[in-house]
């Protein structure tokens, strides 16, 4: 009897075990075929729009001849597909943005009792915040009066906070925006660039294969005071990538930044995904990027630091460089101005020159609209009354409207002998405190009179 079972337990476990082995080889099969048809897809993509056919032809052939030495057949999970797949297509093609993204799946084993309950408006609020949020991290002044902020990524949405950001920032001597962490992402960088340099300036141009068109993106006009000339600087890192690339190389090319750290990532050019077979998808780039001063970009170079030290140490050298950098843009009208109101006498010109010194420290905020007949003042009382009188005149046109203004200037042409012209500017005081109905109307009107018992 013992003899007759074993025979059949035998042929059992083998026609198991080649069920078994059949149904393997299937799925072997299954999966290899469907690699096949993601990488065939690929290349039709490659072929379409990757930015240069040359390339996309040679890298074809390389996949190629990977799927005859079966190299992606090891690779079934569709994530260690795509990141093998990934990896192989960036070193070949010496571009990092080329990225295969597996299916999408969903956890359904995921132990939900395990996870804290919260209500959805609790879960909306978190959201809100890091909607909010955005890409930006710390924002605070250094010693010196040397503004920072730390920018993560780049998002669309972000462009709601640069405005305030800006604003806050308004009073700073010098500026590090810190790019250290920074992947890249979506256009604001355009907004952004605009703060700091002037209206309808070319940053960068892309020229899409497919189209044969050349597209050119310029700065705009911002809701906020720009800063053309405040000291700037911008921190990378090895991870500082794409978007963020583009924000440091433009700046960089057109001599408005002085970027300190280390070269960053290397990918110039704009992407672009689409769709593969069984789910896949293929971010691809799909243009190039063509700096109008440069006429290149930095694919696979990387924008090259003008002071370059480790990532760990560039903010501590940054906030040592805009410190210096910041006490100069500070102090340079002011010294320039002095130099001006020492002199003797004053020509047309130079009484221009010092209008427009004053009107540089208002806009920096180095002084308040105040403040400059204060200024005025000290120098008529301390025996400088060309320089009070340079001052004074130039206080009229920086504030055409206000009645003190013209009143100080009147006092101060009385007290040089020019009276005709002292009368009409006391008499311009007078006139505009009425239409303002000022508080001060009547000693604007007591200073007129008594100069003109005085005549």
């Amino acid at each position: 009897m013992f003899k007759k079972i074993l025979p059949m337990t035998l042929l059992l476990l083998i026609t198991l075990t080649h069920a078994g082995l059949t149904t393997a080889l299937a799925n072997d099969l299954a999966h290899v075929k469907q690699h096949t048809k993601v990488i065939k897809g690929i290349q039709q993509v490659m072929l379409e729009h990757y930015v240069f056919v040359d390339k996309a032809q040679q890298l074809n052939q390389h996949l190629d001849q990977l799927i005859e030495t079966q190299y992606f057949d090891g690779y079934i999970e569709p994530q260690a597909f795509a990141k093998a797949l990934t990896k192989e297509m960036r070193r070949f093609a010496k571009d990092k943005h080329i990225s295969v993204r597996p299916p999408r799946t969903r956890n359904a084993t995921a132990d939900l009792s395990q996870t804290p309950k919260t209500s959805l408006f609790d879960q909306h609020l978190q959201n809100l915040m890091q909607f909010r949020h955005g890409g930006f991290g710390d924002v605070k002044f250094f010693d010196g009066n040397v503004g920072y902020f730390r920018l993560d990524g780049f998002r669309r949405e972000d462009k709601l906070q640069i405005d305030p950001l800006m604003a806050y920032l308004a009073t700073a001597d010098a500026v590090i925006v810190d790019l250290r962490k920074n992947g890249g992402g979506g256009d604001i960088v355009n907004y952004l660039s605009s703060y700091f340099l002037p209206e309808n300036i070319i940053l960068t141009s892309t020229y899409t294969r497919k189209t044969n068109h050349t597209k050119h993106t310029t700065t705009v006009q911002v809701n906020g005071r720009k800063r053309l000339d405040v000291p700037l600087f911008i921190l990378t890192s090895n991870r500082t990538f794409s978007a963020a690339e583009a924000f440091a190389y433009s700046l960089q090319a057109r001599k408005r930044a002085t970027i300190i750290g280390e070269v960053t990532g290397g990918g110039a050019h704009p992407i672009t995904g689409k769709p593969l077979p069984h789910g896949f998808g293929l971010i691809v780039p799909y243009a190039r990027s063509i700096n109008p001063i440069t006429k290149t970009n930095w694919q696979d170079v990387g924008v090259i630091p003008d002071i370059e030290v480790t990532a760990d140490k560039a903010l501590e050298k940054a906030k040592e460089v805009a410190k210096a950098r910041a006490t100069q843009y500070r102090e340079k009208p002011f010294n320039q101005l002095e130099a001006l109101l020492e002199k003797p006498t004053l020509s047309a010109a130079e009484e221009k020159n010092v209008y427009q010194r004053l009107k540089v420290m208002l806009a920096r905020h180095h002084l308040e609209s105040f403040m400059v007949n204060g200024l005025a003042y000290q120098y008529k009382m301390s025996g400088n009354l060309t320089a009070a009188l340079a001052m004074f005149k130039a206080n009229i046109r920086l504030l055409p409207n206000d009645p003190n203004a013209f009143d100080s200037y009147g006092e101060a042409l009385a007290e040089n002998a020019e009276y005709d012209k002292a009368l009409f500017y006391y008499k311009q005081a007078v006139l505009l405190a009425t239409k303002q109905q000022d508080k001060q109307l009547q000693r604007y009107q007591t200073n007129l009179a008594n100069f003109k018992a005085k005549l």
